[in-house]
């Protein structure tokens, strides 16, 4: 589902320089784009679903960057397991999933309410201050130098924040990050197979 959570998983597995193969989903009839009944697929309908060479299937964002943390961590993705650097990113995974990408909720499905989309914003810019706050040391990723799949994570968030009117540049360090992303060969890889960026 361009420019969904998926995308995070997508900018990552661009990054482990892995094999896969993508596959769209229109959420409007929940078909794919090859036709087939995507809730045969995942009964949930949720996003992403990363099928496995196993067939064993994970359909949750932060567990599906979990997974590559943990498989493909040498190819650069990810702290190797079991250190601190590790328990530091998987730290940010839970606070993005839990503290800011469920606040887009209410601006995802254009709720008319102003004070609940207002709320939402409110509670959205809280969260972007303290990431703000994180990156006025000067480090150039979650962690310090290195990318790890929780930016590919944060960037979402920034994406979504753009599309929702919410203006990132109040925070200029965010700001600075999100174009930093955007530079990154897999991010413009995945922002153009989605048609999300024009050539």
């Amino acid at each position: 589902m361009p420019g969904a959570c998926s995308l995070s998983t997508h900018i990552s597995l661009l990054e482990t320089g892995e094999q896969f193969s993508l596959v769209k989903v229109d959420h409007k009839n929940n078909k794919t784009e090859n036709g087939e009944n995507f809730l045969a697929i995942n009964p949930d309908g949720s996003i992403p679903t990363l099928k496995l060479a196993s067939d064993h299937m994970i359909t949750d964002c932060a567990g599906a960057l979990h997974y590559l943390a943990d498989h493909f961590w040498e190819s650069g993705v990810s702290p190797e397991p079991e250190t601190p650097a590790r328990a530091r990113m998987d730290d940010f995974l839970r606070d993005i999933e839990q503290q800011l990408h469920v606040q887009f909720e209410p601006l995802h499905q254009k709720v008319k309410d102003d004070a609940i989309r207002n709320a939402a914003i409110a509670r959205l810019s809280a969260e972007f201050e303290k990431y703000e706050n994180l990156f006025s040391d000067g480090r150039k990723y979650l962690l310090g130098r290195e990318f790890s799949v929780a930016d590919a994570y944060l960037f979402v968030a920034i994406n979504w924040a753009g599309i929702s009117g919410i203006n990132i540049f109040r925070w200029p360090h965010i700001g600075d990050f999100g174009e930093r992303m955007r530079a990154r060969p897999s991010v413009l890889a995945a922002l153009r197979a989605e048609g999300l960026l024009a050539d």
